[in-house]
């Protein structure tokens, strides 16, 4: 409980501290879990290859590679497909790997963002199973964002509904919410927080919370590094995770930030 209190009151002092260190452009990305409104722009390709070291609460330890790749089919919409590697050993010693599920996404932002009214996108797609009897699930994301510079604010509210396509004999349907910022602390340099929350819709189905404090450089303009720490709020949460990632931008004539929706971004 402790641990919890003092999980929590950390989150939200450093979260509270990127909102009001106001008036610097960053959008979501690895380490976040939290989408961006932003599009790549027509021609456009975003690399992320991330490493994510997880340590259960029951000592089960988690290692995964992911990957992913977004491609700006149209001036306003992105198409986005990843994946993950899994490498994980049990408290008992037992160890096991194998590919997570492939996720395929399409993005656009539907409401441009003026003074204080924030750019609305949404995100959907499916994810599709790679090991025998787990589920197809359809995907759906609502995102809000604003910039307040140096200061840029992520909100997300979201499902993954289960489905029965791949023949499984269970399926099931969690709803998640996140909010993050990001906070331009010197050029070039970002200061990340976020707070995430997902719940199966069972009625006796447990929630999970968790904080993330991190930070992303851009080395050049079409490369950044970021890390991260995501740590559980609540017991039936992951303990702790430990994030790295670097992305690589592949960019055509037309630039994003000619049509990404806040007023200022890049991507």
């Amino acid at each position: 409980m402790k641990r919890t209190r003092a999980a929590i009151a950390a989150a939200a002092a450093l979260f509270c501290g990127v909102l009001i260190g106001a008036g610097g452009d960053a959008l979501a990305g690895h380490p976040f879990g939290t989408e961006d409104a932003g599009t790549q722009g027509k021609g456009n390709v975003e690399v992320e290859f991330n490493l994510e070291r997880q340590h259960g609460n029951d000592g089960t330890k988690t290692t995964s590679l992911g990957n992913s790749y977004t491609m700006g089919i149209a001036p306003k919409i992105d198409l986005a497909v990843g994946y993950s590697y899994d490498f994980t050993k049990a408290d008992d010693g037992t160890k096991s790997r194998g590919m997570g599920p492939v996720e395929a996404t399409l993005k656009t932002a539907v409401i441009e963002g003026k003074d204080r009214f924030p750019t609305l996108g949404v995100k959907a797609g499916f994810s599709l199973p790679t090991a025998e009897g787990e589920q197809t699930a359809l995907l759906a994301t609502a995102i809000a964002e604003w910039s307040f510079e140096p200061v840029t604010v992520f909100a997300n509210v979201g499902a993954d509904v289960g489905t029965r396509l791949a023949g499984n004999a269970e399926r099931t349907t969690s709803i998640r919410a996140s909010l993050a910022g990001s906070w331009e602390i010197r050029k070039e340099w970002y200061l990340l927080s976020e707070l995430l929350w997902e719940k199966q819709t069972s009625p006796s189905a447990t929630s999970t919370a968790e904080g993330l404090i991190g930070a992303k450089k851009e080395l050049t303009d079409t490369l950044s590094v970021d890390a991260g720490v995501r740590w559980g709020l609540n017991g039936d949460s992951p303990h702790v995770t430990y994030l790295l990632g670097f992305t690589l931008g592949f960019r055509g004539e037309h630039s994003a930030q000619a049509v990404a929706a806040p007023a200022g971004e890049k991507k």
